[in-house]
């Protein structure tokens, strides 16, 4: 039996970044094919996936039923192949509507957990979705926070968030435990920090092909190659995906009074994590 390595993270955290990069890698530092479907560490819960793997008709079942199903494709796809599998992950962790494991132990191989300063991640939610500031403040700080199963996410279960924080919380608590790697130190120390996530998955990691991988999926790069063949990942129709990566960058955007909202709802979270 194979198993798991899960790259997980709150939507807009470096997860695609994260992915790409460790794509590359793979691929001896080769730079991504923007002219093809991403295929690496494509996403947990995939309709697709379910469908074939259980032999069910998943548009027949209640978002409640197909969660349940997760902790079952988990297993099953772990036992179709002796190789590590990777996935993308923006659900938090946690467990299926019946009490199961929706990320079983048994088959997890580790996991990678992305995070990012929430006032980031506010302003840059706000154009992937296409919202107001506001409403992006919001979002992050509901509960009940989901990505349904609806139009552009159509080939996906529904992927429970939590909020900001309790997303954050549930990954800190996780079994077992992840590899935290803050967007932040990633930016500052792209080569260093993709090196720790190839060991954490078992990833040989030559300096030639580390370098190569830094250099490929510079952001720089990665804007001119959507500009020029496209990146569609769910982002409002006419956004970019790739927009400004930087560190801090909400000091430009948020008013003084949407930065202190999100500190009183995510204070404690952003403190554990030297946000504060």
């Amino acid at each position: 039996m194979g198993g798991f390595y899960w790259i997980a993270s709150y939507p807009k955290s470096g997860n695609t970044w994260m992915r790409l990069m460790l794509a590359s890698l793979l691929n001896g530092g080769a730079p991504p094919d923007f002219t093809r479907t991403m295929g690496f560490a494509g996403a947990a819960g995939a309709i697709p996936d379910m469908d074939l793997f259980l032999d069910v008709d998943s548009s027949e079942l209640t978002p409640a039923e197909q969660a349940e199903l997760r902790h079952d494709l988990a297993l099953v796809t772990a036992a179709a192949t002796v190789e590590p599998q990777f996935r993308k992950v923006h659900d938090r962790w946690g467990h299926t509507p019946g009490g199961r494991p929706l990320f079983p132990p048994q088959v997890t191989l580790g996991s990678v957990y992305l995070v990012r300063d929430p006032r980031d991640v506010a302003v840059s939610w706000a154009h992937h979705s296409g919202s107001s500031l506001d409403d992006a403040i919001a979002f992050l700080a509901w509960p009940g926070a989901v990505i349904a199963t609806a139009g552009r996410w159509k080939d996906q279960c529904e992927q429970r968030l939590d909020s900001w924080s309790g997303h954050v919380a549930s990954w800190l608590a996780a079994d077992p435990a992840p590899l935290l790697v803050p967007y932040e130190r990633l930016l500052a120390d792209p080569a260093g920090e993709l090196a720790q996530v190839a060991a954490h998955c078992g990833i040989a990691a030559p300096d030639a092909a580390v370098t190569g991988a830094v250099a490929a999926t510079r952001f720089e790069r990665l804007r001119q190659e959507e500009e020029a063949h496209g990146f569609d990942l769910g982002q409002r129709r006419g956004r970019a995906f790739f927009r400004r990566g930087v560190a801090g960058g909400w000091r430009e955007t948020l008013s003084t009074a949407q930065a202190d909202r999100i500190v009183q709802d995510h204070g404690p979270a952003m403190a554990r994590l030297g946000y504060l």
